[in-house]
């Protein structure tokens, strides 16, 4: 009886890590970049991103550590200020609050009101952001190249 128990014991851990694999979620669309406010040298954006979640479960995206970048010259470190649910096996749109501490005041948020009025295609994301799900310690997710439309 107790090695029955020990094999249990053993083996249930286990099998229940391979129901509550993770798959990585996919932004497939960053559009909608609208302006929020500026105080001092701190930005504050919003967009809509197309988010595809695999998973059967919810993921949680939150401490965003990135770079705002117009063409290839970094504008400002990005960190996310709402931490974000992502329902399990969705694709859907979710609004993303953003603060952008800006490195260059003048010559950046001049650059920068140009690009959002006419033509947000050149900005993009590059850093990480950690998920967390339930069932998972947190992972760390690396963007490369994250552009807006």
């Amino acid at each position: 009886m107790k090695k029955f128990l020990l094999v249990i014991l053993l083996f249930v851990p286990l099998m229940l890590t391979g129901c509550f694999s993770y798959d990585d979620i996919q932004v497939l669309n960053v559009k909608d970049v609208s302006y929020q406010e500026l105080k001092g040298t701190t930005l504050k954006l919003s967009f809509v991103a197309t988010v595809d979640n695999p998973n059967y479960y919810s993921v949680k995206v939150k401490n965003a550590n990135m770079n705002l970048r117009l063409q290839d010259r970094v504008i400002g470190n990005v960190t996310q200020i709402d931490q974000i649910e992502i329902k399990g096996r969705t694709k859907k749109d979710y609004k993303i609050h953003i603060s952008v501490e800006i490195k260059d005041m003048l010559s950046s948020v001049l650059s920068l009101s140009r690009v959002l009025m006419n033509d947000p295609s050149s900005l993009n994301l590059s850093g990480t952001v950690q998920a967390k799900t339930f069932f998972t310690p947190t992972k760390t997710i690396h963007v490369d190249q994250l552009s807006f439309q």
